[in-house]
């Protein structure tokens, strides 16, 4: 019988996942530009559809609420430099008005950082 072999080592890094629910107001787009601004790249949005997150449901008794279209932002954070980043964000997307979204983090077990080389342009129409 031959040994088992290990996997290779993936390179990485304790890292954490901060997720925002925002609304579709334009605030995910400043929040991006704000984050390539700072450095960071490891980050994503989506359109959602969101039932009752943004706001209060009111519905009739049996009946599901109206849903509402929401942004989720995902970016991946050093493990040492989330809960930083976590509090600027919070600021900088005004989670904390009416409706603002909400924000939440949860551990990953390593991320794979990723830098562009200097020579490599933005795309047209990139944040």
């Amino acid at each position: 019988m031959s040994p088992i072999q290990a996997a290779p080592r993936v390179p990485g890094q304790p890292a954490k996942l901060i997720s925002c629910i925002l609304p579709d107001d334009g605030t995910e787009r400043r929040l991006l530009t704000w984050l390539r601004e700072q450095g960071i790249t490891r980050a994503e949005s989506v359109y959602c559809r969101g039932h009752s997150v943004l706001r209060e449901a009111v519905t009739r008794k049996g009946k599901l609420p109206e849903p509402s279209l929401v942004r989720m932002v995902r970016i991946v954070a050093d493990g040492d430099d989330a809960e930083a980043l976590f509090d600027r964000i919070y600021e900088q997307a005004d989670i904390h008005r009416p409706g603002g979204g909400a924000l939440f983090m949860t551990p990953l077990l390593f991320a794979t950082p990723f830098t562009l080389p200097e020579d490599v342009p933005d795309e047209p129409g990139d944040i």
